[in-house]
């Protein structure tokens, strides 16, 4: 209540000054009124005024004794109101991404050399990208990212705290480690199992941060590297610029043409070593030999094995797949009866498969009976062969003699 002391002793002055001029004003008017009176009258007034402002003086205090109360009595409400006025001034966070922007469209943004839709493009943002803003406009926001400065449609683009939400969206997390020999955790706990050992500067995609701990993927495993031993930051595109477009356009143009001439070198050399396998593949005459006394299960069994082997071959596949049988039941060295050497371990795939219990469930089809019968009745296309596969797992520098039929290779 400071103020309202000085309003008061500003008040008592003002009251003692007007009442001392209004007593002046009245002696000046008793010096012109009566200005042939002599020197003694005016004296007389003159002591009057000076009574009347003693008089004063006994009702109120000096100006100066007001003052001094008021300092003495008001001075720690004065402190305690000026303390209580001031604001405090704090400090506001700043965030990462104040002065950055992010592109938010679905493809790319063009940048253009001036603020204007028919200036030159300089560049583009493609989705995902950013960069730091130079000037903000209404329409035209003048910005930098990567090596390409330009402008952009302000529409087109997010700022600060925007900025950021989206970056977190489609940017990528990278940790990199920072010290050799990092264990990378199965678990975020240092009780927890190890996957391996990350060295310094090795690169890892973040996929969650877990008090103190980062979750990368670990060669195909999800694992756990300490905060105290590597840095996590986001990583957004970065414009590219006209020339970079371009040059990129071209290594993708010769990269492209790379890969085409490669594909014709190695298909010409496929198709000449097919050829130098079909020109060593021998033609075998096909010969008749003594029929076989089988039972008809024995025919059903043969006739299922060549269907399951040989279902979508030629005639004469088949039935070089049913003399090959046939070769080995001759032979001994796979058995003595037909069901012994088509079920001999390892040797026929579709028997150990289930194939054959399949196609002998649904029945052998046709051309597979018709070239079971054959073979047993003596012909044979094949008769020095024990062997076949299918001509794409052949290995043909290991076969002494070779023939083939379709897409199979039969040998010894």
């Amino acid at each position: 209540m400071r103020l309202k002391s000085r309003m008061t002793t500003v008040a008592t002055s003002a009251a003692v000054m007007a009442m001392s001029g209004m007593l002046v004003v009245g002696a000046a008017e008793v010096t012109t009124r009566k200005d042939s009176e002599n020197k003694t009258a005016i004296v007389k007034e003159v002591e009057s005024t000076d009574m009347l402002m003693d008089e004063v003086a006994n009702v109120m205090p000096a100006e100066t004794e007001i003052v001094k109360a008021a300092e003495e009595t008001e001075a720690p409400t004065e402190v305690q109101t000026e303390a209580e006025t001031e604001p405090e001034t704090k400090e506001q966070p700043t965030s990462a991404f104040t002065g950055k922007f992010m592109v938010n469209v679905d493809e790319y943004l063009n940048i253009r050399a001036a603020a204007d839709e028919n200036s030159d493009v300089v560049g583009k943002l493609y989705a995902g990208a950013g960069g730091t803003v130079l000037e903000r406009g209404e329409e035209w926001t003048k910005i930098s990212s990567g090596s390409v400065e330009g402008y952009v449609a302000t529409a087109y683009i997010l700022f600060d705290a925007d900025a950021e939400t989206k970056a977190n969206e489609v940017g990528t997390w990278k940790v990199t480690v920072l010290e050799d020999s990092i264990r990378i955790r199965k678990l975020p706990s240092t009780e927890a199992g190890v996957w391996g050992l990350a060295e310094q500067n090795d690169v890892y995609k973040c996929t969650k941060i877990i008090d103190g701990w980062l979750e990368i993927n670990y060669d195909g495993e999800i694992g756990y590297v300490s905060t105290d031993y590597a840095k996590v930051e986001l990583v957004i595109g970065q414009a590219v610029s006209r020339e970079e477009e371009l040059e990129q356009i071209r290594r993708e143009e010769e990269e492209k043409a790379a890969k085409e001439a490669e594909a014709k070198r190695k298909e010409e050399e496929a198709k000449a070593e097919e050829q130098k396998i079909a020109s060593a593949s021998k033609f075998v005459e096909t010969v008749q030999t003594s029929a076989y006394n089988v039972s008809e299960n024995d025919v059903y069994l043969l006739a299922c094995l060549v269907c399951a082997e040989a279902g979508y071959e030629p005639y004469e596949g088949k039935l070089a797949v049913a003399n090959v049988v046939l070769n080995r039941l001759n032979s001994g060295a796979y058995g003595n009866t037909m069901s012994a050497v088509i079920y001999a371990p390892g040797q026929f795939s579709v028997a150990a498969s289930g194939r054959l219990a399949s196609v002998m469930a649904a029945g052998p089809n046709s051309e597979s009976i018709a070239a079971a019968k054959d073979a047993l009745s003596g012909t044979n296309n094949v008769p020095n062969y024990s062997s076949f596969r299918s001509c794409g797992g052949a290995n043909y520098s290991n076969y002494n003699n070779y023939s083939i039929i379709g897409n199979q290779v039969f040998y010894n």
